[in-house]
């Protein structure tokens, strides 16, 4: 498994990852994508992480500044997927090792997520990977006829 910064030809299969993995159990905003086209407008070549084996896409991680405020210069915010078909194999502990590394190259101090209090599964993983928890709003959506909480998470790069 090769981890590198995104490139055109992985377009296909980040936006298929995208349109599968996101449900009303991990985002307050379920996002479907038409078109590789409407997803490159919106994010460019090189602004995530790409998990690939051969040609096969199996895992994202983007990363992006919170704000474009010279105070956010250090952050970066992170969303991660892994493909149904890839998941429990390493492949998001992979990227989160490389979005760690390639933060320190690029200067950065700390890297946040934000996570739907009932994605047990996903605070799980970003714990056992050295995030910690860093805020709580909670009851912060409606989904699903419940409120939900929304958890602030970081991990300090040194």
């Amino acid at each position: 498994m090769e981890i590198r910064l995104s490139e055109l030809k992985d377009y296909e299969g980040i936006v298929a990852i995208e349109n599968v993995i996101w449900n009303d159990l991990n985002t307050p905003a379920v996002t479907e994508y038409n078109s590789v086209a409407e997803y490159i407008l919106r994010f460019p070549t090189g602004s995530h992480l790409v998990a690939v084996e051969g040609e096969d896409v199996l895992g994202i991680l983007g990363f992006h500044h919170p704000t474009s405020l010279p105070a956010h210069k250090g952050t970066w915010l992170l969303d991660i997927g892994v493909s149904p078909a890839a998941q429990g194999k390493g492949v998001g502990q992979e990227l989160v090792a490389g979005i760690k590394e390639l933060a320190r190259f690029n200067g950065i101090h700390k890297l946040s997520l934000r996570v739907l209090g009932t994605n047990v599964g996903a605070i799980r993983f970003y714990l056992k990977n050295g995030f910690v928890e860093e805020g709580l709003l909670k009851e912060e959506f409606w989904i699903n006829g419940q409120y939900v909480d929304d958890v602030f998470m970081g991990f300090v790069v040194e």
